[in-house]
Parts: structure tokens; sequence; C-alpha cells
């Protein structure tokens, strides 16, 4: 799985932050995303490439047909000992040219929303060999109270259940807690052509941490209040942005020195990787040690430095790049 447009908002160099919380959002699309339709009326028919997202209890043709719906996002890329501060699950109505949106035309149409305990495909799932699910901090899915509601679920305790037992953790599962028809919850899956409208898992967790590859779609990571960047000196002008395109200007990244002697500079990525460091303190160009055109993004700096009566002084804080 790839990441797909990545956009890191705000984030400080956890090397120098210890307390930090990371947000992590997790939109995939059709390429990405792995959710899936079981239907009890066809249950060797697998619904893996399905626009909805829906679970209910309707009539086809007069016959009685129960629908479940999985989902499965990338936890496995955030850190493995993390802590789940938070964990919402976004889900979008949408009008579906395939089934009734939401309906409580028998009853309410309230549901559950479980952990899958087994592993499973969204090519091969059926409603024959659907994965088991387990009823520990299961959720209850209120009805709605209109026809066209989105939903915002609470799932930190089921997330931190999956990150405690991954080993039995594979996405969720939603479904009727009375599969009687008529009645039924329908929102849009990671097939349906709006982008906006496809299930969203937003995690928040105690460490100041990057995910690792794989299918996230931002990354947000905040410093702790108690641990703030280091205030600026007023002897030293650091930019926050530099181009280093050829055309002449800012060019290079370097502090104003006109007040204080760098005597050590050190450039790292959004990853923690030192990039350039320089002894005493020469400019960065916006390439790697190796020569290699670093790419836009985030990047952090550590400078070492005297004042002009000799005193030792340090700070560090990040910039943009930008070519």
């Amino acid at each position: 799985m790839r990441n797909s447009g990545i956009f890191i908002l705000f984030f400080f160099f956890v090397r120098f932050t210890a307390h930090a919380i990371t947000t992590v959002t997790f939109q995939p699309d059709a390429s990405c995303g792995e959710d899936a339709l079981v239907a009890s009326l066809w249950p060797e028919s697998n619904y893996g490439n399905h626009t909805d997202f829906i679970a209910c209890a309707w009539t086809n043709q007069g016959n009685p047909s129960t629908t479940r719906a999985l989902v499965n996002f990338d936890l496995a890329s955030l850190p493995a000992n993390a802590t789940i501060v938070s964990a919402t699950l976004e889900l979008f109505h949408y009008p579906s040219p395939f089934n009734t949106g939401h309906s409580n035309l028998t009853g309410p149409a309230a549901c559950w929303l479980q952990r899958v305990t087994q592993p499973w495909s969204e090519s091969t799932v059926t409603w024959s060999n659907q994965p088991s699910c387990s009823i520990v901090n299961m959720l209850n899915v209120p009805a709605p109270f209109t026809s066209t509601q989105n939903y915002s679920l609470n799932v930190t305790a089921l997330v931190q259940d999956m990150m405690n037992d991954p080993a039995n953790s594979f996405g969720f599962m939603l479904r009727l807690q009375n599969e009687s028809y008529y009645r039924s919850l329908l929102f849009a899956s990671s097939d349906m052509s709006n982008p906006a409208l496809h299930p969203k898992l937003i995690v928040v967790y105690s460490e100041g941490i990057l995910p690792t590859s794989g299918c996230w779609t931002n990354v947000v990571i905040t410093p702790d209040s108690v641990q703030p960047q280091t205030p600026a000196d007023p002897l030293i002008l650091i930019p926050n942005v530099f181009t280093p395109n050829g055309d002449g200007t800012n060019d290079e990244f370097f502090p104003d020195t006109s007040a204080v002697n760098i005597t050590n500079m050190e450039i790292y990525n959004r990853w923690g990787n030192l990039i350039f460091t320089s002894a005493p303190g020469r400019s960065w160009n916006g390439n790697s040690e190796s020569g290699i055109p670093c790419t836009d993004g985030t990047y952090y700096y550590l400078l070492e430095y005297s004042t002009a009566n000799g005193e030792q002084r340090k700070t560090k804080g990040f910039f943009t790049l930008i070519r």
C-alpha cells in the first residue's frame, strides 16, 4: 500500500521534544482501502468493490437478506507501544443507487461496531466465510435521527484493543443489533467516487513518533505544552523558509550571524535522520551530504554558537524547504 498526498501540517522534531502527541488520519481510497460487504441472500458472493458501506436487513424480490459491513485500517503503521489517547471513526451518508439509506421503518436501526478477530480479504470475503468478531468493548451505534445522518464514533477502546492484540485484530464489523427487516444504516465505502466521503479513522496516540510507511493520509505531531520549542534568541535571526532552486535568491539556509559565531549546525529530516552537519558553521544548500537534492518539506536544525563575550549557547527549531 502506498501513501497518497501525505501532508505534514505541523510537528516538532521528536529528538528534542520528548513529550508530544501524534494524530494520524486514515482515509484511504479504493486502491489503498480495505472494506467489503457480506450478504446472506448471496452467501458465496464477494462485494469487495461495492460503493456502499451498509448494515441492513431488507428484502430482495420478497426474499429476506441481511448485510454486514467490514472495514480495516493500516494500524500496523503505528508504533507498537503506542498508547491511544483517542480514536474516532467517521462514516458519511451518501445517496446510494443500490440501497435504501438510513431506515427505522420497522424498528430502530441501532448497530454494533465490533473488533474483527480473524483475517479476511476484501477480494474473497463472503457471508459464508465472514470472520469472527469480539464482543469486548463493542460499540453501541445508535439508530439514526435523520435519513442522511453522518456518524462520528468514539472507538478509542476498540483501537487500543487492536494495538494490544494485533495478531487477532483485523478491523471493524458493522452489523444491526436486531437484524429484522426493514432497517438499515448506509454510508459510503472507500470505493465511492467522492474521496471526502470515504470512511475516516482519526487516531491520537501519546508518543511523538511518526507512523511508518503505510495507508495513512495525514499526520500531525504536536509538542507537549511543558516542552515548547526553544525560545528565539534575540541575537540570532533564523529563516523559516528557504528555496534552493538556483534562482540566486534565498538559495541557502543559514542564520544571520552578525551578532554570534556559529560553531556547529546540524540538519535533520522529518524522520529524525541527520542529513547535514557543519563545524564550523557553513550554510546548507538543500542537498544531502552525498549531493542528492532533498525534497520539499519540514526540516529541523540544531545550532551551537558563541556570543561576542564568549558565552556558549544552543538553539533548535524547524523550517520549510520549498524548491
